[in-house]
């Protein structure tokens, strides 16, 4: 979902409204102007609407007036980058998964003390995509600031491995035990292993950009390091059904059949 300004969580719209006020002050109309002119803007809502709309020349002038010592320029990034913080803080692993998509006022400042604490220090003002840079840092940074497992539940068999891939053992074969079984055999890396429970790891599939950033890497290997990790274990599971039938049997899950992960695997191919 596609996150407005108009329709914000409370924490960003507040966070966003403060900004708006402060920026209007009387004290800071030459400023403010100075930025106007260099977004070729009229109003203080549209300098706000070019920033929080990734322009490039707006953001830069900003974040070099920030690294400068202008106090007010972090207080308008902040405001103009609620939209995007609001989405960090929704999309961003936390304690739990039923925490996740609840912007809470907790979640909400974590992300900005991400933001303010490692993004703004980081991004150079000159650099091309310093929007896109500002998002990936606040949600690597809040990412680790968690360190929460990225998954409660476990991958099934037939979306890992694919519907043509049966073993005897069914009530024990599952997509955590086909993952495992594939990285002890040296069928996938432990980056491997760790991109398709993080891709995976919900109702929902995580967007390759979030695993990426995640990770740490680009979207394009992610993506490509999930589609090689997939035919890789299809073709293993396939090639030596009989000791992938043992590693079923001495799972023998106590807990029982607990859904989910690796959903939609099998169909999708792992294209993201």
């Amino acid at each position: 979902m596609t996150i407005e300004p108009s329709n914000l969580p409370r924490p960003a719209a507040a966070l966003r409204e403060h900004a708006l006020r402060t920026a209007a002050l009387p004290s800071h109309r030459a400023q403010v102007s100075a930025w106007m002119r260099a977004a070729n803007v009229t109003s203080v809502e549209q300098l706000f609407d070019a920033i929080g709309g990734r322009d490039a020349i707006s953001t830069s002038v900003l974040l070099a007036d920030h690294r400068r010592g202008v106090a007010l320029a972090s207080t308008v990034l902040l405001g103009a980058k609620a939209v995007m913080l609001s989405s960090v803080a929704r999309h961003a692993p936390g304690d739990s998964r039923d925490a996740q998509y609840v912007v809470t006022d907790e979640r909400f400042q974590a992300t900005v003390d991400a933001f303010l604490s490692r993004a703004l220090p980081a991004v150079k003002p000159n650099h091309k995509h310093a929007d896109a840079q500002l998002y990936w840092i606040t949600l690597r940074t809040i990412t680790k600031l968690h360190e929460a497992p990225l998954c409660a539940a476990e991958p099934s068999f037939d979306d890992v491995a694919g519907e043509d891939v049966r073993a005897e053992s069914d009530d024990y074969l599952t997509g955590a035990v086909l993952l495992d079984w594939a990285l002890s055999r040296g069928v996938i890396a432990e980056q491997d292993h760790r991109a398709l429970t993080i891709r995976f790891g919900g109702d929902t599939a995580v967007p390759v950009r979030e695993v990426a950033a995640i990770l740490g890497v680009s979207e394009d290997k992610v993506e490509s390091r999930l589609r090689r990790a997939v035919r890789r274990i299809r073709d293993a599971a396939t090639a030596d059904r009989e000791d992938l039938e043992r590693a079923c049997i001495d799972a023998r899950w106590a807990s029982g059949d607990r859904r989910g992960l690796v959903g939609a695997i099998a169909e999708n191919g792992a294209a993201a």
